[in-house]
């Protein structure tokens, strides 16, 4: 939508997944678990095998726990809200949505749908902790919603669109409502004449924050150009920026960082391949020492006469209340919970999240 070339672009590059686009996809399948297991749509056996294979892998953890019954726990008071008003609402699970009528072999899959008379629902998990992910004119959601208006206006009459981000790691639930004219309206006046330019590689190279999602960020001529023009800007001669200066520079120092590492990981990859820059070659990183094989490694201490060789702790805190239940959790660790407040950060004031509170240290 922002770069139509970049697509055709992007085509020479193969597209490897990232260690953050893996563990998002392995967040997304226990999700997917979680909401069958609610829903009753798959037998009960297949769903403890299923969970007991993602449990049994290194993603797994307390926080992939909780984050995605965070995302689970939003979407179950969703059905149950659109329930009470709706006998039989429609609900889906990673639904395949085919949008390939206003863009060439276009299609995308959404989370969870909820189609009621009248009213569809798209939620949409985002797993990461980095980029802040709004759903206002989220231009991915909005095709999600048309793929799905496309399928099920027929049946249901669909007068209005309610698209849902849920990114637990920031505390974001950002919603957003379309009406079905406005939605089909933006398809034929913004995407279609911008996919068509994409699938034939014309209009043109528009670089901006966008890019990160772009498989030609590393060597693409014109983010190049773009990120070289604001490190070229003409800062005042005085000694010592002033504020304004420095507000000008934050924004340029994000973006500005971001191209750097990538261009740095492209290099890197380049040269493991086997290719060298002249200047440069590779070296060994940090390395941390690791116990080959644990239980050798303690029969070994115990022979020696060393048993204080354990620590010992609780288990955490969503495995505690699985374990437990909620209400017994609740009785015997409710007075031990505490949530301390976060690490302060710096970001726009567009930014939805509540003002950090200096004076109180952000304390509830």
């Amino acid at each position: 939508m922002m770069c139509p070339p970049s697509v055709k672009l992007s085509e020479q590059f193969t597209d490897t997944p990232s260690q953050y686009a893996e563990e998002g996809t392995y967040l997304h399948e226990l999700c997917e678990l979680k909401l069958h297991r609610y829903l009753g749509d798959m037998l009960p056996t297949v769903v403890d095998d299923l969970y007991r294979q993602h449990v049994d892998n290194d993603f797994y953890s307390d926080e992939a726990e909780a984050v995605t019954d965070e995302y689970v726990s939003f979407c179950v008071e969703t059905i149950e809200a659109v329930r009470s008003g709706c006998a039989d609402p429609l609900i889906l699970v990673e639904h395949r949505l085919d949008y390939s009528e206003y863009i060439p072999d276009g299609y995308g899959t959404g989370d969870l749908l909820i189609v009621a008379d009248g009213v569809l629902e798209v939620i949409d998990f985002k797993g990461g902790r980095g980029v802040r992910v709004d759903a206002e004119h989220n231009s991915q959601l909005m095709l999600y919603g048309l793929g799905a208006l496309l399928e099920f206006d027929p049946l249901y009459d669909i007068h209005t669109i309610r698209m849902t981000i849920v990114q637990p790691r920031l505390s974001n639930i950002s919603t957003y409502e379309v009406s079905a004219d406005e939605l089909l309206r933006w398809a034929d006046l913004e995407v279609r004449p911008k996919a068509q330019l994409a699938y034939e590689g014309k209009g043109e190279f528009c670089a901006g924050e966008h890019c990160r999602f772009c498989r030609a960020r590393y060597t693409c001529r014109a983010r190049s150009e773009y990120h070289m023009a604001l490190a070229q800007q003409d800062f005042k001669v005085p000694d010592l920026l002033t504020d304004e200066e420095i507000l000008d520079i934050l924004p340029i120092a994000e973006s500005m960082n971001n191209w750097v590492q990538d261009l740095t990981a492209y290099v890197t990859q380049q040269a493991v391949e086997g290719k060298h820059w002249l200047g440069y070659k590779l070296v060994a990183g940090r390395s941390v020492r690791k116990i080959s094989n644990e239980a050798e490694a303690i029969q070994a201490a115990t022979t020696a006469g060393y048993t204080d060789i354990f620590k010992t702790s609780l288990l955490g805190i969503v495995d505690l209340e699985k374990r437990m239940g909620h209400a017994t959790f609740q009785k015997v660790f409710g007075k031990f919970i505490v949530k301390p407040p976060g690490a302060p950060i710096l970001v726009p004031e567009t930014d939805s999240r509540k003002p950090y509170s200096v004076t109180n240290n952000n304390t509830p």
